[in-house]
């Protein structure tokens, strides 16, 4: 995958739990306290949610 691909590359907040080994519920609580990349929004008042693959790889590396 070329690097520009994968920074716009999107995960679900299973394929998150994966990655990071944390279960969802931790996700939330860290997202809602600030201490996990926000998720955006798929598209306006829908609420499917991804995390940019980028910000999930940076938050790991800073732990």
């Amino acid at each position: 995958m070329t690097e520009q691909k994968q920074s716009n590359q999107l995960l679900s907040y299973q394929e998150v739990c994966q990655l990071t080994q944390l279960s969802q519920a931790t996700i939330r609580r860290y997202v809602k306290n600030g201490s996990f990349p926000s998720p955006v929004n798929l598209s306006p008042g829908a609420r499917s949610v991804r995390f940019r693959v980028e910000d999930v790889q940076k938050w790991l590396l800073s732990l």
